[in-house]
């Protein structure tokens, strides 16, 4: 019976650097005091087009990442808490510095995840994924 390719280790692995990546991206949107931004319509459809890519690709990272990762369920209670910029600006401190700190917990659980996946590959396996890795940032990029 042949393994779904989805299903593999490298796979994984690749999903979980590229949703936590994202979760990075997402960070910066309210990682700064908002309280003496003006938020244009431009900023908040940027961030709600990181949040809906989010959102979108929790269940595949749930799917895959999760037997890694405790409380994978943290991500959308974060998520819904910040649903606009605006909402964010308009956080008491308290409630902000707690979902910050709630995000970074889930940041470094997301890393665990991957360090625990990156453990499980032989070393030949580690090796190869290295050397694609490499050969992908070496490639000029597309014209």
């Amino acid at each position: 019976m042949a393994v779904n390719i989805h299903l593999k280790l490298e796979n994984r692995i690749k999903v979980c650097r590229e949703y936590t990546e994202l979760w990075q991206t997402y960070f910066q949107f309210f990682a700064d005091d908002l309280s003496e931004t003006q938020i244009t319509p431009e900023m908040e459809n940027e961030f709600e087009g990181v949040i809906n890519i989010l959102a979108l690709n929790y269940y595949k990272f749930q799917e895959l990442c999760g037997p890694f990762m405790k409380e994978c369920e943290e991500i959308l209670k974060i998520l819904s808490e910040t649903y606009s910029l605006e909402a964010v600006k308009l956080m008491a401190d308290a409630t902000r510095s707690k979902l910050l700190v709630e995000w970074h917990r889930v940041f470094i659980d997301m890393n665990k995840a991957l360090g625990r996946m990156l453990t499980k590959l032989t070393p030949k396996q580690l090796q190869a994924m290295q050397a694609a890795d490499g050969t992908a940032q070496q490639a000029p990029p597309a014209a």
